[in-house]
């Protein structure tokens, strides 16, 4: 029965594994940068980049981090809910939003609303979901319009190896069957060692993927070399960038952000807040590749050396600057990470604590 056993079962189940493993490196379609990056691409939003950085999942809660990095929200805690306190977003006031941005929190929200009656994310995980696919879907759409993305996932290679997987498991259980009639151990074993590789091949075979176009590669290697920026050690991560004061370190303020205190690196203190300030604003990008509680507990030590490195001139506005940071910092390392983060949120409010009811409400916060 062994010849019959690795005729049948063995030899396809190694195959189809081996297509499998094909299959997956293929999808994956590796951008790499020969060179460090340490700020964004300008043109870009977080939200795009991490499709094109292939992290769907981790997309919005980037978008949302990001929010709170440029002061257009304020993510806080409850303290009187205990331990499992829901995490509140605090728009604040006077600030302005993008379509996009607006898209995002109408996707955490929902378009639903009755005025005065509370909603809360919790309340519907799956229209919250599926809000959230509709925006992913929407953004790569407008990918695809641009000719990054193809318009249409590549989604055959994981139906075809799937069947064939699900045909070959069959075929398997009958053989357990008959080898276990036969009390053929041999047989046996060969035969299990064969469910697992199907069971395998199905595990790492993608069901589809996006298929990235060539004008995409020159963002996708910029988003690399974020990524190596991102992960690499202190000392590497000082030496990509050689010194503050010959790079252009401090971003562009937000409309809603205030002024940037202290950024010049000719001043005392100034090399510290610049490189507070670069890495403020990777923070999103931290969430994209999946870093983001080692980036924050980086930033909330930055924070308090660039309060010790300021000036009396600007020690008030630089500390509600840091406060929020801080804040923000401590908000991801609680909950485990952004994705996590996400999933506590509580209600959407405006700045003065009237909760806002889906997108026309929230239209009307921002419009009075």
């Amino acid at each position: 029965m062994l010849p019959l056993v690795v005729s049948v079962a063995l030899v396809p189940a190694i195959v189809i594994l081996a297509f499998g493993i094909a299959v997956r490196l293929v999808s994956r379609q590796p951008a790499v940068s020969p060179v460090v990056q340490y700020l964004p691409d300008r043109a870009s939003t977080v939200l795009r980049d991490a499709l094109l950085a292939d992290a769907d999942r981790r997309a919005v809660p980037a978008a949302l981090i990001e929010l709170a990095v440029r002061r257009k929200i304020r993510l806080v805690a409850d303290a009187s809910a205990g331990d499992r306190a829901p995490i509140g977003v605090v728009i604040v006031a006077g600030a302005r939003f993008t379509p996009e941005e607006y898209a995002v929190l109408e996707a955490l929200v929902g378009p639903d609303h009755v005025p005065g009656r509370l909603r809360r994310f919790s309340a519907d995980r799956r229209a919250l979901g599926l809000r959230i696919k509709a925006l992913l879907r929407f953004t790569e759409d407008s990918l695809a319009r641009e000719g990054l993305v193809a318009t249409r996932r590549i989604s055959w290679p994981g139906t075809t190896l799937t069947v064939l997987a699900y045909l070959g498991m069959l075929s398997e259980a009958v053989l357990i069957v008959f080898t276990l009639v036969a009390n053929d151990w041999l047989a046996l074993g060969v035969t299990l060692v064969a469910t697992a590789a199907t069971i395998l091949t199905v595990i790492i075979t993608p069901a589809s993927w996006r298929k990235y176009l060539p004008a995409a590669r020159p963002k996708r290697e910029h988003l690399d070399g974020l990524r190596q920026y991102l992960q690499v050690a202190e000392a590497d991560r000082l030496r990509a960038l050689q010194s503050p004061r010959g790079a252009p370190l401090v971003p562009e303020p937000a409309e809603s952000a205030p002024a940037e205190p202290g950024g010049d690196p000719g001043e005392p203190g100034g090399d510290v807040l610049a490189r507070f300030h670069l890495h403020e604003r990777l923070l999103p990008y931290a969430v994209v590749f999946g870093v983001e509680r080692e980036w924050a507990a980086k930033l909330k030590l930055e924070a308090a050396e660039a309060a010790n490195a300021s000036n009396a001139s600007n020690a008030e506005t630089l500390a509600g600057l840091v406060e929020l940071t801080a804040e923000l910092a401590q908000l991801i390392e609680l909950a485990g990470g952004a994705v996590e983060l996400l999933a506590s949120l509580g209600e959407l409010r405006d700045a003065t604590g009237a909760v806002i009811e889906g997108a026309g409400a929230f239209f009307d916060a921002l419009n009075p």
